[in-house]
């Protein structure tokens, strides 16, 4: 008589808008670990930002990219589905890591995987960011407490950018919030292989202080009146933008500089006019943005820009946003601007405050 095969191990990779998992997940995927990794990457905008940006690998890894939804409510059926796909394959994998949306709570994508007998939940990993997370909208609290609360292994992440006393602060934020969960500290989500994977730190305990939220996502400009917002609701707005015709630089930094505060998140690619075989990648992340470049991209395809935003319900007008990326357009840049080169990373900070 056979023993039945064991439960396939999994990782519950999550973390607040912008803190770093898909950085995280990179490093997971090319580190010398030998195992045949499966990768769940759910973001809720239309367009799937995250799992465009997860690295080639090899044929030991599969990717399934949950788009349009959050997998802690509104896509968890196909979630399911994809989840048992995944298991039913000949080549079916040692390893999963679900990298959830910046707005699931784990606890419910937890239960969810309690389920399924042929799934063992090794670890709830929450990447937090370190220089912001104290400073986290009011309205996000409770998500980004729920997120660290339920950890088994929190990566305070961007640890270079505060210094010592900031440091003391969050550890200290984050102990209190969960006294189980092992801290590790990082730089670019760098931290060794064997006290992320295959831990067995999972302990299913719901903490007393967590409290559900309700959370809806919408495509701005699209009105829902299907279900009440309460009280304890939390609404984002996403917005996509795509444009086969080059950019200029610095209207981009002009543009970023000018989002509203109420934008928490925008991510995405750019075909940039002063780079125009390297994909240029534009990361924001509440008052900190970023521009760097992959090396060559685009390989026969056609060059693209393909952004999505992330805010407050109400804070992403389409038609307004659509008149700032269109100003980005190189074609309707200044001629002066138009030999400026960028062969280096440009990091600026968004300045406007209102």
């Amino acid at each position: 008589m056979t023993n039945p095969p064991q439960p396939t191990p999994l990782t519950i990779l999550t973390g607040f808008l912008g803190a770093g998992k898909t950085t995280l997940l990179n490093r997971l995927l090319t580190a010398d670990h030998g195992l045949k990794v499966a990768v769940m990457v759910n973001d809720f905008g239309s367009i799937n930002i995250d799992s465009q940006m997860i690295v080639a690998v090899d044929e030991k890894t599969n990717t399934v990219s949950l788009s349009n939804g959050c997998i802690c409510c509104t896509i968890n059926e196909d979630f399911l589905k994809e989840t048992l796909a995944l298991l039913d394959r000949p080549d079916a994998p040692d390893y999963i890591i679900v990298e959830t949306s910046g707005v699931s709570d784990p606890i419910d994508v937890a239960l969810t995987f309690k389920a399924i007998p042929r799934i063992r939940i090794d670890s709830i990993l929450t990447v937090i960011d370190s220089e912001q997370i104290l400073d986290i909208p009011k309205e996000n609290e409770i998500l980004a407490l729920n997120q660290i609360g339920t950890a088994d292994i929190v990566l305070l992440n961007k640890i270079d950018l505060i210094d010592d006393a900031q440091r003391q602060k969050v550890r200290q934020f984050v102990t209190k919030i969960a006294p189980r969960a092992r801290i590790i500290e990082t730089t670019y989500s760098n931290a060794p292989l064997e006290v992320l994977l295959d831990v067995g730190l999972y302990s299913g305990l719901t903490p007393p202080s967590h409290q559900p939220q309700d959370v809806h996502v919408h495509e701005a400009g699209e009105h829902h009146h299907d279900h009440p917002h309460d009280d304890h609701s939390l609404i984002f707005d996403t917005w996509s933008w795509t444009s086969h015709e080059p950019l200029s630089a610095r209207a981009v930094q002009q543009m970023v500089d000018h989002l509203p505060n109420t934008i928490y998140r925008a991510k995405g690619f750019l075909y940039l006019l002063e780079s125009p075989y390297r994909a240029g990648v534009l990361q924001v992340v509440g008052k900190r943005a970023s521009l760097t470049f992959l090396g060559q991209m685009w390989d026969d395809q056609t060059p693209y820009s393909q952004l999505v935003f992330i805010g407050a319900h109400g804070s992403l007008d389409p038609q307004d946003m659509e008149r700032r990326l269109e100003a980005c357009l190189a074609k309707n840049a200044p001629k002066s601007e138009l030999s400026r080169l960028a062969d280096l990373a440009l990091n600026w900070l968004r300045r406007n405050k209102n």
